[in-house]
């Protein structure tokens, strides 16, 4: 991947990192920028602040790729940044705002309830036979 499609990819992932973290409520609706994932590369991103919410669209079959990082005293990742891709599988939108981020089959209902929330697990484990592992898990919410 060249330098130039790295930059507005590293600004989206690093924006979904900035307000998954945020902790500050707006007082008013803010309505959203949005942009399809397709065209971020393109500069459909230029001029934006993060001031108001920004809703993401998806299209099936798109490649999102992931920068994966573990650093520590005691363990690294081998290979420091081994290339990764999420793969979108159906049509959606995700919100990003100072509230965090939402996934929605639409790009107008980010509040509905999933059946099940999203869940995080890490472990480490051995099995008779086997050699010993860590795991992570992340499963989004299903709606």
């Amino acid at each position: 991947m060249s330098n130039q499609l790295r930059a507005p990819r590293s600004f989206f992932m690093t924006l979904l990192a900035s307000a998954a973290l945020a902790t500050v409520g707006c007082g008013h609706q803010v309505a959203p920028m949005q942009v399809r994932f397709a065209d971020i590369d393109k500069g459909a991103l230029k001029g934006y602040t993060g001031a108001q919410p920004l809703v993401v669209e998806f299209q099936s079959g798109e490649r999102i790729p992931l920068d994966f990082e573990l650093r520590g005293e005691s363990f690294e990742l081998d290979p420091q940044h081994p290339p990764l891709e999420i793969a979108v599988k159906q049509h959606c939108f995700l919100r990003i705002g100072s509230d965090g981020f939402r996934i929605s089959q639409d790009p107008a209902h980010f509040d509905d309830k999933p059946k099940a929330p999203g869940t995080f697990r890490i472990g480490f484990g051995a099995r008779a036979g086997q050699r010993a592992k860590a795991t992570v898990v992340i499963e989004g919410p299903r709606h």
